[in-house]
């Protein structure tokens, strides 16, 4: 260790951003010391924590309320972040969060980020292969750094943990929707509870025929093999061994079966399945103590397979020509200590060995698009935290060593303060250090389109972020949260000859800030109103210096959301907008309604009627290189119903 990092270190312990609470619920700071922490949480409801720095929760009750589709949905009427496809193509869906695409996400404080790239970009994850909506409890998202839970030290956009539910009353949910597209869902949700067993278990259908749009010509028209058939299933049982210790067992299925295109103006017969497999083994214990622990063993399985259906029958009786496959395998630890009524650490422990195959089957692959390499990366994490409170601030420091199989070892260290000047105004900022490993596509990826590099090295850095939370009123809040990121070798993929490239550039930096503000008109009308800007400029060590990047994220994005809610009607009405995109890879700036209207027929049953994209403007979800060539769904109308017994 340098002289550089143990100064650094001996002013950021003690730091930390404060673990966080939720954003839209006052939380009291009492004195108990049987307080309960979720273990599983990156929220922890402590006397020691004061109000958060910059954290959304989505609550149990809004997921309801609102009949969310997916997870991705939900995100997506969150503050601050933005669902975008991937890559390559729409059908991989990730989350940016100060324009950054990587973001740690956690299922019940497992990370299942994949760490293989490629269509997902540096994100790692595809919103897709999450759990089932109607499985979930609550939705956490974490700005920037998150050191109060497992440092995030390769992921500067920040963490998104999805805490899923447990059976703690006997009820049954059966939704059922359909609408334009083809579109139609059958999903069902029961749980239950014996003794000291509980158990949730989730399961469903959800189908969309063809994928149409507005083109910039003002006419619609209808994507050639844009279906997408998803199955998916997920089970949670819960053992209570003591007043204080207790075990989760967690099982999760999932295949989405969806026609691929790469370009509409040149579209392939492909179709791209995909299936995962997860299971996850957790100890908890400590569960009556301000600072309980855990240590969970996970295993997660994903598959992609790519067919031509057009040279054979039903490619379900087909071999693919081509397969990839991603296995983690991963332990998590993490225990904590009150030293003092003001003060708590906490340790933890995290394994994960990442493995890839990708195959070339026997079958005549003209286009040779698999990816031929079967690697693997071990990366072990040990950290120590501590959080202090001096009455009106607290400081939080993370110390990390990682240990990575292809490169070494790595001493990193986050930190951040929270400090309430009084009951309207709060200030917050971090310190967040930035590691982040290529891939194992990027190191190995080798086909005749897409070369990666294995001399690639780690991006490192740093981000510092600042903001403040002020109450105008009893009724109005505002938030205002400023970063830059200062990069070094930064990875990207780089076009010569019509082959892609993995690479190092020079530098990049990032730098924006987001406003946001809510008002309570009534008891029953409130609205949000929020602005982020971005901008990323990056030196690719082509003697053009810092270059402005084009990305899925518009540099001037907005959002505003009404929203009703009485005894029976939770309505809202969501406008999004992007402007100031680059004209080479977007046909221009785009200006979309969405409205979502819920009604509770009785204590069983209610309905809900969604329409997307109202005035059916044409716009794309991602750039590229052919202006247009991956355009966002039309118009769309979801009608459903559930019933609850």
């Amino acid at each position: 260790m340098n002289k550089r990092d143990l100064i650094l270190t001996a002013c950021l312990m003690g730091m930390v951003i404060p673990t966080v609470v939720n954003a839209q619920t006052s939380i009291e700071n009492n004195e108990n010391d049987n307080e309960k922490i979720n273990a599983h949480s990156v929220v922890q409801n402590t006397n020691l924590i004061p109000t958060p720095a910059y954290t959304t929760i989505i609550t149990s009750e809004e997921i309801h309320d609102n009949h969310y589709k997916n997870i991705a949905e939900a995100l997506s009427y969150a503050n601050g972040v933005f669902v975008n496809p991937g890559s390559l193509n729409t059908s991989h869906l990730v989350v940016r969060i100060d324009g950054d695409d990587r973001v740690a996400i956690m299922v019940d404080g497992r990370r299942v980020n994949m760490d293989k790239g490629i269509m997902s970009g540096r994100a790692s994850y595809d919103l897709d292969l999450l759990p089932p909506i109607m499985s979930v409890e609550r939705i956490e998202i974490v700005h920037g750094a998150a050191g109060s839970y497992a440092i995030n030290y390769d992921t500067p956009g920040g963490i998104i943990n999805i805490i899923t539910k447990k059976g703690d009353k006997r009820e049954t949910t059966v939704d059922m929707a359909a609408g334009d597209h083809g579109a139609w869902k059958v999903k069902v949700a029961t749980g239950g509870h014996i003794d000291d067993w509980s158990w949730m278990a989730t399961g469903g259908f959800d189908n969309v025929d063809y994928h149409k749009y507005k083109d910039s010509d003002g006419k619609t028209h209808e994507l050639p093999n844009s279906d997408n058939n998803r199955r998916e299933m997920n089970y949670r049982i819960d053992k209570k061994l003591t007043d204080n210790s207790s075990l989760t067992f967690d099982y999760g299925h999932l295949s989405n079966d969806t026609g691929t295109w790469f370009s509409r103006y040149n579209p392939q017969d492909y179709n791209y399945e995909k299936l995962i497999n997860h299971f996850a083994l957790t100890y908890n214990y400590k569960e009556d103590t301000v600072a309980p622990g855990y240590i969970t063993y996970y295993h997660n399985y994903t598959q992609g397979d790519t067919y031509i259906p057009g040279w054979f029958n039903d490619h379900e009786d087909e071999q693919s020509y081509s397969r990839w496959e991603n296995t983690v395998d991963g332990i998590d630890w993490r225990d904590g200590w009150r030293i003092s009524k003001d003060h708590t650490v906490t340790a933890g422990l995290m394994y994960r060995k990442n493995s890839v195959d990708n195959i070339s089957t026997n079958i005549n692959n003209p286009f040779n698009l698999s990816g031929n390499y079967d690697e693997d990366m071990t990366n072990t994490s040990i950290y120590l935290q501590s959080i202090r409170r001096f009455d009106k601030l607290t400081l939080t420091g993370t110390s990390l060593y990682n240990d990575n199989s292809k490169f070494g070892g790595k001493y990193v260290t986050n930190g951040a303060f929270d400090y309430t000047a009084d009951d309207k105004t709060t200030f917050y900022g971090s310190l967040q250090q930035i590691y982040s490993l290529p891939s194992l596509d990027e190191l190995y990826y080798d086909n005749r389109y897409v070369q990666g590099n294995h001399n690639l090295r780690p991006e490192t850095g740093r981000k510092g972020s600042l903001g403040v939370r002020y109450k105008l009123s009893n009724d109005t809040n505002l938030n205002f949260n400023a970063f830059i990121a200062d990069i070094d070798d930064p990875i990207g993929w780089y076009r010569e000859d019509n082959v892609y490239h993995a690479t190092n550039f020079e530098n990049q930096k990032k730098r924006g800030f987001q406003l946001a503000v809510d008002h309570k008109f009534s008891d029953k009308y409130k609205a949000s109103l929020s602005y982020a800007y971005t901008d990323t400029h990056t030196d690719k060590g082509d003697g053009l210096g810092n270059q402005v990047d084009v990305n899925a994220v518009a540099p001037n994005s907005y959002k505003a959301i009404v929203t009703y809610h009485d005894d029976r009607w939770t309505n809202n009405i969501m406008f999004t907008a992007g402007t100031g995109r680059d004209s080479n890879y977007y046909t221009g700036s785009y200006y979309v309604w969405d409205a979502n209207l819920n009604y509770k027929i009785s204590d069983d049953w209610s309905t809900y009627l969604k329409l997307y994209n109202i005035t059916n403007e044409s716009y794309e979800k991602l750039g590229s290189l052919f202006v247009g060539d991956v355009p966002a769904y039309g118009r769309t109308v979801i009608m459903g119903m559930e019933y609850n017994f």
